[in-house]
Order: structure tokens, then C-alpha cells, then sequence
């Protein structure tokens, strides 16, 4: 397993930054659904997206 990442390159393919992603960005959809729900006062789907927020997101390389 490896973290995934997004990586914003230059012209040049030389990499300026690199960006850990977190399970919120992996399903954006359910965090989107959480935050509306946290905002609206559910404090069990703002402890839910804020563990979201705060795991990373890892991906699977399937060995050949």
C-alpha cells in the first residue's frame, strides 16, 4: 500500500508540490453529505467527517 497523493508538476515535469490525500478526498461525495449534516448541528457526522479529514488515504498496488 502507498499513500496517494496528488502531485502539481512544473513545464518542465520537475515536481513543486506534492499533496496528501485523505479519505475525505478519496469520497468526496459521503464528506459532502457529513458536512451538511454537521452543519446543520449532528455532532456524530462532525466527528465522522473530521476522522475523514484526518485519515489518509492509501491505494492498493496489485502485484503481477
Amino acid at each position: 500500500m502507498k499513500k496517494k497523493k496528488v502531485t502539481i508538476t512544473g513545464e518542465e515535469g520537475n515536481v513543486i508540490k506534492e499533496i496528501p490525500m485523505t479519505l475525505a478526498d478519496g469520497d468526496w461525495l459521503r464528506a459532502e453529505l457529513l458536512a451538511e449534516k454537521a452543519r446543520a448541528g449532528d455532532q456524530q457526522a462532525a466527528e465522522k467527517l473530521k476522522r475523514m479529514q484526518e485519515t489518509d488515504f492509501f491505494e492498493v498496488e496489485a502485484k503481477e
